[in-house]
């Protein structure tokens, strides 16, 4: 009635007693087993939040799938993965990946957009907090982890696909706009002094 596993008392002590509050489902789309306790599937691990930005590198998904797989049973253990999906992103931006904050400020010395770096240090404080002694107890707050993803791709929805979807379109320009582009954004090589009879000013 609890929900959990024991093994029945048989009517004939020959007969093996019988498996309690585990049972064996087939799919009927790919014919893959899951296996339950009570109302719960066990495996295969079930991913709860929203799936990863296609664009983030194949290390940072990894990351964040983990995070995904564990966030019901360990909200704090989901954050302290997504801040590690965060610190590696922060080396594909550029930055040495050693020290989080530092990464974040210097991104932030190079112009990072504001919503970018409150999302970056959300992600970071809270992860922190997950896995240090601190002012927030994430053990049964699952609705903070999950927003954690929403964080970490719009990081990546802004940072990464965004200028890439930019670059493809500007590359697909005529080679001739381009290179007038390029032409009208060169540095002049020295500017013109004034025309004869001009007064300088």
């Amino acid at each position: 009635m609890r929900g959990e596993v024991f093994i029945g008392v048989p009517d004939d002590v020959y007969k093996p007693g019988e498996l309690t509050n585990v049972t064996v489902s087939s799919c009927y789309s790919c014919d893959r087993l899951s296996v339950w306790i009570n109302d719960h599937v066990v495996y295969p691990p079930l991913r709860h939040g929203i799936e990863p930005n296609a664009d983030l590198p194949q290390e940072v998904v990894r990351d964040y799938e983990e995070a995904r797989s564990v966030v019901d049973l360990s909200p704090r253990g989901a954050a302290a993965l997504l801040r590690l999906a965060i610190q590696k992103t922060c080396m594909l931006l550029g930055e040495s990946g050693k020290n989080i904050d530092n990464d974040i400020a210097s991104l932030v010395k190079k112009g990072l957009d504001a919503r970018v770096q409150k999302a970056l240090d959300i992600v970071r404080v809270i992860g922190n907090e997950a896995v240090h002694p601190g002012q927030m107890d994430l053990r049964d707050d699952r609705d903070t982890a999950t927003e954690l993803f929403r964080l970490v791709n719009l990081v990546a929805d802004i940072m990464i696909s965004q200028p890439k979807a930019i670059d493809a379109m500007y590359s697909g320009l005529p080679a001739s706009k381009l290179k007038g582009i390029v032409d009208r954004d060169k540095p002049d090589a020295a500017a013109p002094g004034p025309a004869e009879g001009d007064k300088a000013i």
